[in-house]
């Protein structure tokens, strides 16, 4: 157990300077480490159990996805990254062997230890893109929701450190925002509205559509397994069912090209990388 214990905290992020702009004052890129507002440590957490039914049902859409498109097997060492206050590790945690959630947010790490950390799930500190890692340490790793947190020269060198943390046909779970969906609009009202934290520019600076991520995908040496989108029309209707709301967002992931407001890209490391 000891041993286990001294592999996970290998797994260790170097800290980097917050920042509003990619360039300091020589012209060089600076890394970013977190948003300009801050959020709750139990945020993810309150959103999916204590939210408006739109709110929890988006939430859980990420669950369903992940159980549809890549659920963990009992054999899985699995790396969450962006994990927040837990709730996917959690989820992760019941069927994988192993589980490792990490975030750069020291208050949703404390929150996750306390509610979720146990024999095969753990959290640590850490940033997404300067991993010190062990090589091919996981079968899967799952990124929901953070590549549109930080710069796109960020992405590329974390898609890097997954290849290395991967071992041979590993897969990767990915999610942001689809940028060519309803999702600026709504992006837009939740801001106007405060009923979210500030995302545009304060948390999203990078945005994506499915060729611009299929793109960088590949240039990053993965192959593309899936890609899709969810929360099209789904979570709108969850309000009057949510037995229907359901049943429309499994049928929603089948449909490749309808333009929902989450992207969804399953990778595959591929033979030799």
């Amino acid at each position: 157990m000891r041993s286990e214990q001294e592999s996970y905290r290998r797994l260790r992020l170097k800290t980097m300077e917050r920042c509003e702009s990619n360039l300091n004052g020589k012209g060089q890129s600076v890394r970013r480490k977190g948003d300009l507002v801050d959020i709750s440590g139990d945020y993810q957490y309150r959103a999916i159990n204590q939210g408006n039914t739109i709110q929890r049902f988006w939430h859980f859409s990420k669950i369903l996805a992940i159980d549809t498109l890549l659920p963990p097997c009992t054999d899985d060492t699995v790396l969450d990254v962006g994990c927040g206050s837990g709730v996917i590790s959690h989820f992760l945690g019941a069927t994988a062997e192993k589980v490792i959630g990490i975030d750069a947010s020291p208050d949703a790490v404390k929150f996750a230890q306390k509610m979720y950390a146990n024999s095969n799930v753990h959290f640590q500190v850490g940033l997404a893109d300067q991993l010190n890692e062990q090589e091919a340490s996981f079968t899967k790793i799952y990124c929901l929701e953070l590549i549109e947190h930080i710069y796109e020269f960020q992405f590329q060198s974390m898609l890097g450190c997954f290849s290395q943390l991967l071992k041979p046909g590993g897969k990767v779970f990915l999610t942001t925002p689809n940028y060519r969906s309803m999702w600026p609009l709504i992006e837009f009202l939740m801001d106007c509205l405060k009923l979210v934290p500030t995302m545009a520019d304060h948390q999203h600076v990078t945005k994506y559509n499915r060729y611009r991520l299929r793109n960088l995908c590949v240039a990053g040496g993965f192959s593309i397994q899936n890609i899709c989108t969810m929360c099209f029309a789904a979570p709108w209707i969850a309000p009057f069912s949510w037995q229907a709301a359901k049943k429309l967002a499994k049928a929603e992931l089948t449909f490749s090209h309808i333009p929902g407001s989450i992207l969804i890209c399953v990778l595959s490391k591929e033979e030799g990388r």
